[in-house]
């Protein structure tokens, strides 16, 4: 369902005209900039009646658009295009033209689902807080919301718990089979080190965990899931492109529906950097099986890393250059330090009325010249495959935590 409406901006007084393409969220928090002085309208929908409105009044007015005013289409669970108003041309029909009726059917179960598991993120936040804290607790909690059995007290059913909860809750932001394939790849590599370097692979394992480098890592990785759960709203667009072929030519601009390029790239710059880290277990394994000892690289020069714990350091856009023929494949569009460090140091700007984040990634004293650009949908889709990334390596610490716990098993 759509329905179209005029706007007059509170600041510039300037009349808007805009289609409101209907989900089916219970609440639609919806956000534009106005058109002409950028200011941002906030309109929030619940129960498809009532409306309410913030930076902006709505005006009558008869007939269908003619052009006479600045457009925007608006939906939250589409990425919508900077076209001018075109009659029956809405949203939905874009979208299904554009990824077909079957893949819809896909991202429309993708949105059924988080329409019910967004409000599930302060109960989340309460599982992750008492897991490791109060396992009684945390046990009661995870059967009531999730239906998930603490088994016992032991570590090893804690994590069981824990990562049953996390793949009930973020299954629509992963692509369908990711995660087992991953975990396929994990199992499978740990079992040839077992087999084969089980004592080089042990004092890995062991030096990650007496160091608290895993533990401290898998913190850090389940403080980032409730806030991407809470940015599920931004996220629908972005999952949207998983299936839409033409968006990967880069011509298409996007417009996001919801919130703006400051609220989220902090988010952005935390899973970078728990990526940077994590690139420190797939190094570690990495040289297990191409030298068989997890501190020795590749000899490259003065720029060997001596050991893990230095390549720890080593920058986040740099550390893929010390993985020789390695065995784990990390998609180089994730590996983008210059947007990570150009939002790190407030070096990046962002245009609220066309969604276009311009920032500057080289070193230029005290000029800011040379810059690049993306629209606010594009970095929301990086921020997804980012996500989708550290979600992988994720697996990977649970799969190094169920062999410490269960097959090394310190207290046996």
């Amino acid at each position: 369902m759509n329905f179209n409406q005029r706007f007059r901006c509170l600041t510039c007084e300037t009349l808007i005209d805009a289609r409101l393409g209907m989900s089916n969220r219970d609440v639609q928090p919806i956000r534009f900039a106005c058109l002409s002085c950028g200011e941002a309208i906030e309109i929030t929908i619940s129960d498809y009646e009532r409306i309410k409105i913030k930076g902006a009044e709505r005006v009558p007015f008869k007939g269908p658009f003619d052009g006479s005013h600045p457009f925007v289409d608006i939906h939250i669970d589409f990425p919508v295009s900077f076209d001018k108003y075109v009659m029956g041309q809405t949203p939905f029909m874009k979208a299904v033209g554009r990824i077909g009726h079957e893949n819809y059917q896909v991202h429309n179960f993708r949105l059924e689902s988080l329409n019910h598991l967004y409000k599930k993120v302060d109960v989340l936040k309460r599982i992750i807080r008492l897991y490791g804290k109060n396992a009684d607790l945390f046990g009661k909690l995870c059967k009531k919301e999730f239906d998930e059995n603490l088994r016992s007290k032991d570590q090893k059913d804690l994590n069981l718990a824990l990562y049953c909860v996390l793949a009930k809750v973020f299954f629509p932001f992963a692509m369908p089979g990711e995660n087992a394939d991953s975990v396929d790849l994990y199992m499978r590599i740990m079992g040839d080190l077992h087999n084969n370097k089980k004592e080089e692979f042990e004092e890995f394992i062991k030096e990650l965990v007496e160091t608290k480098f895993l533990k401290n890592l898998q913190k850090d990785c389940l403080e980032i899931y409730p806030q991407i759960l809470s940015a599920e709203l931004a996220f629908r667009p972005a999952l949207f492109l998983d299936f839409d072929e033409e968006y990967e030519s880069g011509l298409v601009g996007f417009r996001v529906s919801v919130d703006d390029f400051q609220t989220y790239k902090d988010l952005y710059k935390d899973i970078s950097e728990i990526l940077s880290r994590q690139l420190v277990l797939v190094g570690g394994i990495n040289n297990l099986i191409n030298r068989g000892d997890h501190n020795e690289f590749k000899d490259v020069g003065k720029q060997t890393p001596k050991n893990m714990n230095k390549f720890a350091d080593v920058a986040f856009g740099q550390k893929s250059f010390h993985l020789d023929d390695c065995w784990y494949s990390i998609d180089s569009d994730v590996l983008d330090n210059q947007l990570r460090n150009s939002i790190a140091h407030y070096k990046a700007e962002y245009d609220e009325i066309s969604q276009i984040i311009t920032y500057y990634p080289r070193k230029e004293g005290i000029k800011q010249e040379k810059s690049e650009s993306m629209y606010f949908m594009d970095f929301m889709r990086k921020t997804l495959l980012s996500y989708r990334e550290m979600h992988r390596m994720h697996q990977l610490i649970k799969c190094l935590f169920n062999y410490y716990y269960i097959i090394y098993n310190p207290s046996a």
